[in-house]
């Protein structure tokens, strides 16, 4: 059975951003577009395996916070097994001080 996908609005803001930064600041559309649809096709990847990464050491609202990894970014989100539901909560590039930013994000 395939999970339902929901999206944090911190989540979309960081895809819009990410895209965005792209294409205003390095003016490189098909970088934009590239980055949506890889982030599309693992979103569909997780419908079916949601379970093939790894967990990390926070906990949101009682649930494990796991993390998946492509390209160059994260995507965290929690499951959500007896509602078959995966909440997408940030996406972030790996650049970024992910302890800082997923923990404010998280305790907030």
């Amino acid at each position: 059975m395939e999970f339902r996908i929901q999206q944090t609005e911190e989540a979309i803001e960081d895809v819009s951003r990410m895209a965005a930064y792209m294409i205003e600041t390095l003016h490189n559309q098909k970088a934009a577009d590239d980055f949506l649809a890889m982030y599309n096709r693992q979103i569909n990847l997780l419908r079916t395996f949601p379970l093939g990464c790894r967990g990390i050491q926070y906990h949101y609202r009682g649930y494990q916070v796991i993390q998946k990894s492509f390209g160059t970014y994260y995507i965290f989100y929690i499951i959500d097994n007896s509602e078959h539901l995966i909440t997408i909560l940030r996406v972030l590039k790996h650049t970024q001080n992910l302890k800082q930013f997923f923990f404010e994000s998280i305790t907030n």
